[in-house]
């Protein structure tokens, strides 16, 4: 049996990304992405020095006080994604980040259990913990 304590998220599956993001954005993540869109591989956007932006989520509710700046995006850089924000929604994007990291840990890592034929036994949540029991018989 393995024990994890604290682990650093790097996001590098963009399934994963993507279906935590379009939850999250379903979910409306504290009016910060309530009617909110995502959008794959733009190639027209406000980010700078970047051809394709791999996802932006467009915030339409913010857009009356930032134009295309209220937008947040992911970009693939080698084997990991970077994050895209403009400084005028820095509290919205720290938000955000706190949240997706925490869920895309989560889902990655019973993602990747499946993957390698791991049973998912139990799952449990509570003061920003999450234990998950899994196991394989071989």
């Amino acid at each position: 049996m393995s024990h994890l304590t604290h682990i650093r998220t790097t996001i590098k599956n963009a399934g994963v990304l993507e279906s935590v993001l379009r939850k999250m954005i379903e979910d409306g993540l504290e009016n910060i992405l309530v009617g909110a869109t995502l959008e794959k591989n733009v190639t027209t956007h406000c980010f700078e020095n970047y051809k394709t932006i791999d996802f932006v989520i467009h915030r339409p509710q913010a857009k009356t006080r930032w134009n295309d700046f209220s937008d947040f995006g992911f970009v693939k850089l080698e084997d990991e994604f970077k994050f895209l924000n403009y400084v005028g929604a820095n509290h919205d994007a720290e938000e955000l980040m706190r949240t997706l990291t925490f869920n895309y840990a989560r889902e990655n890592a019973l993602d990747s259990l499946a993957a390698n034929g791991f049973n998912i036994e139990s799952i449990s949540e509570e003061n920003g913990e999450i234990k998950i029991i899994a196991g394989k018989w071989s």
